[in-house]
This record gives structure tokens, sequence and C-alpha cells, in this order.
């Protein structure tokens, strides 16, 4: 006992020196970003944006059948692109500062910022490298009532701070070997902490802010090595909860591969997997774990990869056409993360106007990862088009299928198809996916199923419309409820300069629930005016 209250207060203690220092981080970051960019020859691009829409929702708080509450809502949102580029450094950034007026229904003023940031340097040419990046968002809470944005809802939110930054070197031990070592360092803040902010239903301990540490090490063999390849790895991740359980993921690896011929060759591998964190589940196991295998490939279009040990596994790459890439892993590890038997595929198929791809993936995961990784801004969809929604590259509010924001280890398996189509006049767009989720620390389980599609027709030189359904449904075994959510927006967007956007929209939204109190139905009309600078 007191041996853990020692490394709790160690812990905690480490805690509050890194996020003490992040500041400090922050602002070394923009001053390599300007010292590099002063060396070379910068360029910058920069596009003021200002966003007014109209809303009126009949729902405003998404109440149950019974008690909705009408509402106008008034936004004004001034925001600003920045892309900076010099021979050293490169800068993106995305900003808006969303004013919103009668939000929720409340009469007040409300303001909420979202920013996505991200930057390169090249300290020392080919070897000494700083990445940083950072977001601000809001998101729900739980997954209970899933509000769209900021506009309505019943206060089931919270602003998301991200921030991190990665120095790297990339050494090269003359024609013997190739190394990357890497440090990271992120922090998740979040605008609540309070335990009555989560379903009361769910017996999880509500999300604290996080600081993680991470190091990555790697060495490859280099060119003095014809018939053998080695690899060695370690990769350490450790998170620091404030007033939650701390994480730790490691996990060290060594490769030896021998080359028989151009067609074959065998290897052996072994590492060592030490993971520490909560779960009342049998997902993860450490030790010293082996595989020693071969590998045959026909062809530079197939191949097959074959692996036993106390970790096991079969590898089949498939590339008949240079347009299609297939590559599905099946494994059986006894140790590790995701212990037991799971798979993983991606499938990627392009032709001149469509874009198809499929996946299935096995992770571990924290819900604090989850956030830092999430895109906030996207301008793009595959073809290079501005996406319709939002039409102007605006923050895409919410992430609709998050896990309930909670201190949890979280081990996922999911399903995620794509495929999109570019007509000419027309883009269309489909996504399927399917999750289970089981939660380590309480044993949960949770499935989440999404279906959502877009067709985009330009029926005039400048002029659009646009249909976007969308279905979800949520399952979950802590008290055996279900929800189903659909959502569909239909709409005209009208170019009215170079510089001005029109934009009018119609949205139905239906959520049917077990629970009486997340039964919901929304009808909202918006007005939208976006302009650029």
């Amino acid at each position: 006992m007191k041996a853990q209250i020692v490394s709790t207060t160690r812990n905690r203690e480490a805690l509050r020196l890194f996020k003490s220092s992040v500041l400090f981080i922050r602002v070394a970051t923009v001053y390599i970003f300007f010292y590099n960019s002063q060396s070379f020859a910068l360029n910058w691009t920069m596009t003021p944006t200002m966003q007014v829409q109209e809303i009126y929702s009949d729902n405003i708080r998404l109440s149950p059948k019974g008690a909705e509450n009408s509402a106008f809502v008034t936004e004004v949102s001034p925001g600003v692109s920045i892309i900076g580029r010099s021979a050293r450094s490169t800068l993106n950034l995305n900003y808006r500062m969303q004013n919103l007026y009668n939000a929720q229904g409340d009469k007040g003023l409300s303001t909420f910022n979202q920013l996505q940031y991200n930057s390169h340097n090249v300290l020392v040419q080919n070897k000494l490298f700083l990445d940083s990046r950072s977001s601000v968002s809001q998101q729900n809470l739980t997954n209970n009532q899933i509000a769209n944005d900021n506009i309505s809802g019943s206060g089931n939110s919270t602003n998301v701070t991200t921030f991190g930054i990665s120095p790297y070197w990339t050494p090269h031990f003359g024609s013997y070997a190739n190394g990357l070592f890497r440090l990271n360092f992120d922090t998740v803040t979040l605008g609540t902490n309070s335990s009555s902010d989560i379903n009361t239903q769910s017996s999880l301990s509500p999300i604290s802010d996080t600081a993680t540490i991470g190091e990555t090490v790697q060495l490859n063999n280099g060119t003095e090595f014809k018939r053998v390849s080695w690899n060695l790895s370690h990769n350490n991740t450790e998170n620091y909860r404030k007033g939650g359980d701390d994480v730790k993921f490691q996990n060290s690896n060594a490769t030896v591969r021998t080359y028989l011929n151009r067609y074959f060759n065998v290897f052996a591998q072994g590492g060592y997997s030490n993971n520490d964190f909560q779960t009342t589940t049998s997902s993860s196991k450490n030790g010293l774990f082996y595989t020693v295998g071969a590998q045959w490939i026909p062809s530079q279009h197939y191949s097959i990869a074959v692996g036993a040990g106390n970790n096991s596994y079969v590898t089949v790459s498939i590339s008949p056409i240079q347009r299609i890439s297939w590559i599905t892993t099946y494994r059986d590890n006894q140790i590790g993360l995701n212990t037991g038997k799971t798979w993983q595929t991606s499938l990627n198929y392009r032709t001149r106007r469509s874009i198809w791809e499929l996946t299935h993936d096995n992770d571990t995961t924290t819900t604090q990862e989850i956030l830092s990784q999430l895109r906030i801004f996207r301008v793009q969809d595959q073809f290079g088009n501005i996406i319709i929604n939002p039409v102007t590259g605006q923050p895409v509010q919410f992430a609709l299928n998050l896990p309930t924001l909670t201190n949890e280890v979280i081990v996922r398996k999911r399903w995620n198809f794509s495929v999109s189509f570019n007509t000419g006049k027309s883009t269309i767009s489909a996504s399927a996916f399917n999750e289970n989720r089981v939660f380590q620390v309480t044993g949960n389980n949770e499935k989440v199923s999404g279906l959502s599609a877009t067709w985009n027709w330009q029926f005039a030189s400048k002029t659009s419309a646009y249909i976007s359904p969308t279905w979800q449904q949520t399952e979950r075994a802590i008290n055996s409820t279900k929800d189903e959510r659909y959502d569909v927006a239909i709409g005209m967007n009208r170019s009215i300069t170079s510089r001005i956007n029109g934009r009018l929209e119609f949205r139905h939204l239906n959520q049917k629930s077990d629970l009486n109190t997340n039964d919901f139905q929304e009808n909202r009309a918006t007005a939208n005016l976006f302009m650029r600078f």
C-alpha cells in the first residue's frame, strides 16, 4: 500500500511538472518555426473568414415528446486559415470563434473556440525534426443524447483541448544501420471533470485531464547486409491522469530475416510486452513472446507469411493490378495487447471516378487517445472537392460515434467501408461501420453501427443541391438499452461571388431509445452566408 501511494504521488508530480511546461513548449515551437522561417524564404497564405447563420429549431434542447421548446439561434463566427511554408518548416492552422445567441434556448451569448493546428520543422537537415499539433473542439460527454453541434442539446457537452509535440532524430550509422528516436509529449484537457456530467446509469469513472509521454526507438539494418535483414524496436507510452488511474503500454521487439532466394525467406521474432492498466478481462497478458516462420513471394503481386509460436499469425498480400491493394492478417496471440484470435484487413481499389476502401482492425486504446486523434476541420473529400457538410470547410461538429467520455481502456474491433463516385456534376459517397467496444475496467460491452451517404449535384454553374442521410445504432450491455438515431439534411448551395457562398438547409433528426428520456425529434431550418476575405 505504501509503495502504491509513493508511485501515485510520483505520477502526480510528473503530471504537474509536465503540464507546467506545456506553455513553454508551445512558445518554443512557435519560436523554432519563425526562426527557421527567417533563415529561408517563407510563403504565407492567410485567409480570414466570416460565417453568419440564422437557425430555427423546433426542439432546441432535444427534449422528449411533449417537452419541446422552439427557438431562433443567431451565429456570427469569424475565423482564419493560415498556411506557412519555408524550405525547413510547414505550418497549417484553422481557427474559428463561434458566437451564438440563444444557443440551446438560453437567451444568452455563448462563445466556442475551434482550432486545428499542426507544424513540421527541420532543425538539422536529414537528421533532427520537430512536429507539433493542437486542437480545440466541443464533444458530447455521453452517447445517449447525441447533439450535432453547439446549437441545440441539453448541455451534454464539454470543451476538449489537445496539444502535442514530438522531436525525433533519424541517424544513419554508416551502411550498417538506420535509426529513429522519437519522443512524444501530449496533453488532453477537458472543460469538465464532474461526475454529474456523466450518464448516471453508467458505473464508469468520469474522464480526467491527461498528460502522455511516449518514446519510440527503432533500428534497422543498412545496405551492408545483403542476405540478412534485422530490426529492433521499443515503444513505451505512459498516460498520467489527473484524479484517475495511470495507464502504461510498452512493447519491445526484435526480428531477424534470412533470404534464401528472391522468392523465399525465413524469420525469427521475439520480444517482451509489459502493459499496466486496470482490467477485468483477459484481453492483455504480459511476458515474453516469440514467433518463427517463413514468407513466400511468388511475384510482386502476391505474398504470404506464416509465423508460429506463442504469438502466431498469417499475412496474405494481394495486388493483382496497380489499382487494387489488399492485405489481411490473422493473429492468435497469447502475449501482449489484444490476445486471442484477431484479424485485420485493408482493401483499397481506385478507378478514374471512384474510390473504394474496406478495413477491419483491432486495437486497445483510451478515450483520451481517441480525442487526441480527432480531425476538427475537414476541407476536402477524397477527390479534392470541398465537402458539402459543411460546405465551407468549417469544423465538423460533433464526432457522433465517440464512446462516453470516461477513464477507460477500450478494446475495439471495427469494420469500416467507404465508397465515393465523381461523375462530373455529381459527387456521391457512402460509408458504413460497425464497432464493438469492451471497456476494460467495468467489462461492459458497447456495439455501435452506422450508415451514411451524401449526394451533391452541381445542376448549375454556381448552384448545387445535396442530400445527406445518416443512421446510427448504439447497444449498451450495461443497462440493456438500445438507441437508434436518424438524421437527414437537404440543402442548396449558391456561389454568390468568388468569395461569398450562401446555403439553405433543412434537417430532420429523430432518436428512438429504450429510455424515454433519450427519445427526441428535431426539425431545423438554416440560412447560411459564408465569406472569405
